[in-house]
């Protein structure tokens, strides 16, 4: 009875005994885990909580790209604190490095980690474009790929960029010379991109929901240009319209953007261009209403792409009204 009594004396021993090993070893395991998320939060904090992101500017189909230069900066990461004040951005830009390009210059933005920081994911961040040109601000729209177009309007304007994520900031700026001299022909060699690379023009009615109008395009001469490089104009189906539409012709999608456009007047009798007339390479489009006097008339625009005097390339845009 005494041996019975001493062995159950030793089972109550062990048996809290197991109990208490097992919440420590249960202790242990939550301890591991909830160090493992910190560590876990602290990574993905590495990640997503990232210093300032560096600009770059990507002109027209040259393949280097210009990092722009940052002014007022606010931003709080786990990487620092970066607080950087220019009382003056234009007078700032305009010490900058002059970044040139060509009237109506495709361009577009890529902001790329910055060496100095770790991560380059950012949450949805807001981002706008403007020009500056003596004090006066001209907002840029900016494509969902990041993509615009510079003005064409020659001239030195500063380039003012803001990038805005939850509660940071930053603005870059660069220094831009827009200007005739500068077309892309020269970064390849005095040549045009192929012609099948090239963006065409459009044609389109005014409010009928985005429809291109018909017409025909064709590639003239290109890269090999001669004086006897002619075009005959000749039959194409028209295109239907009435009294008070309006067509809009548009280019601002080609670069790089034309030399000299001509607006050519064909008769459809013998086919002969009867009226020609010079269009201000200013523009990127032009807009023709529909009236009594053209309501069955063929028109051609002609578009030219020059290096000093010698014609590179050249296109026409044909269409008609019925």
């Amino acid at each position: 009875m005494g041996r019975i009594f001493k062995c159950a004396q030793r089972l109550k021993v062990i048996r809290p005994s197991k109990a208490v090993e097992k919440i420590k070893n249960t202790k242990r395991t939550i301890f591991a885990g909830i160090l493992f998320i910190f560590l876990l939060t602290g990574c993905f904090g590495e990640d997503y909580d990232v210093g300032v992101p560096a600009a770059h500017l990507q002109v027209g189909l040259q393949s280097l790209q210009t990092q722009l230069t940052e002014a007022n900066v606010s931003w709080r990461s786990s990487s620092g604190e970066v607080d950087e004040t220019i009382d003056n951005i234009e007078e700032f830009a305009l010490e900058q490095n002059e970044i040139r390009v060509s009237p109506n210059q495709k361009a577009s933005l890529e902001f790329k980690e910055n060496e100095e920081n770790g991560g380059d994911i950012w949450t949805d961040p807001t981002i706008t474009a403007s020009l500056w040109k003596n004090g006066k601000q001209t907002n840029i729209n900016l494509k969902d790929n990041r993509e615009f177009h510079f003005p064409t309007s020659e001239g030195n304007y500063v380039l003012e960029i803001n990038f805005i994520d939850s509660a940071n900031k930053a603005q870059y700026i660069g220094n831009i010379i827009i200007d005739k001299t500068s077309q892309q022909t020269e970064v390849t060699g005095g040549k045009l991109p192929k012609f099948t690379f090239m963006a065409m023009p459009t044609i389109k009615k005014i409010n009928s929901d985005g429809l291109l109008f018909d017409n025909s395009y064709d590639e003239v001469c290109w890269n090999n240009c001669s004086d006897d490089s002619t075009y005959k104009y000749s039959e194409i189906h028209s295109g239907d319209v009435e009294l008070g539409d309006k067509l809009l012709i548009e280019w601002s999608e080609m670069e790089p953007h034309p030399t000299e456009i001509y607006f050519h007047q064909i008769n459809t009798d013998n086919y002969n261009a009867i009226e020609k007339g010079e269009i201000d390479t200013n523009t990127a489009s032009l807009e023709i209403e529909v009236g009594e006097e053209n309501s069955n008339a063929q028109y051609a625009i002609e578009f030219l792409w020059k290096e000093g005097n010698e014609i590179v390339g050249k296109s026409m845009l044909n269409f008609r009204f019925e």
